[in-house]
């Protein structure tokens, strides 16, 4: 049974330390080459779990963390680095939770709240989270297909698909283009969280 401050620890937020250990983590040979990586692409997935329509257990979107199709899995050094990592991604998605629970206008996705070095290092971290929300979809994909096939309710999500570079939109889009649809995905991603709660 969880003591109170076991559940504090599992809804703090991940420090910058701690973020990039994960990272380095899912960057690095210990993992199937189909593993969410980076970090963005991460935050990108948990937050579309987190927002969409069902509530997903560990055990079932950990693995597809690691490989979404062949059911690959990481190889850790120890005990220790599993339970380090696993805490990890358990503190990061509760602390998504957390956010919408309590405040969901003020939702931030991970890539405003680094600094990049360059527009075009800041444009891939924005691919990366889209692309991971895009994943997040696709793992409950059948509780969202009424969302997806309304026209009205697609838009919200179409601008994460063409930002993904899923759909063949991005080649036609203007510099203004791009600028605005990244600019909106925050305000959609809290649309799409109240649709599915039915608070909106």
């Amino acid at each position: 049974m969880m003591n109170s401050s076991d559940s504090q620890q599992q809804q703090q937020r991940l420090s910058d330390e701690e973020l990039e250990k994960l990272d380095d983590f899912l960057g690095s040979d210990s993992t199937p080459e189909e593993c969410l990586f980076p970090v963005e692409m991460l935050d990108g997935y948990m937050t579309a779990l987190i927002v969409g329509p069902d509530v997903i257990e560990p055990d079932i979107w950990i693995p597809y963390i690691w490989d979404q199709e062949n059911s690959e899995e990481p190889y850790f050094s120890s005990e220790a680095e599993e339970k380090t990592i696993r805490d990890l991604l358990v503190r990061h998605m509760n602390t998504i939770a957390l956010q919408f629970n309590e405040d969901p206008e003020d939702f931030v996705p991970l890539y405003e709240q680094f600094g990049y070095s360059d527009e075009e290092e800041r444009r891939i971290a924005i691919e990366n989270w889209a692309l991971g929300f895009s994943v997040g979809i696709e793992l409950t994909h059948g509780s969202w297909n009424s969302f997806l096939e309304d026209e009205e309710t697609a838009q919200l999500v179409l601008p994460m698909f063409i930002l993904a570079k899923i759909t063949d939109d991005f080649d036609d889009l203007s510099e203004d283009d791009i600028i605005g649809l990244e600019q909106l995905m925050p305000d959609l991603v809290v649309k799409i969280y109240y649709y599915w709660n039915q608070e909106a």
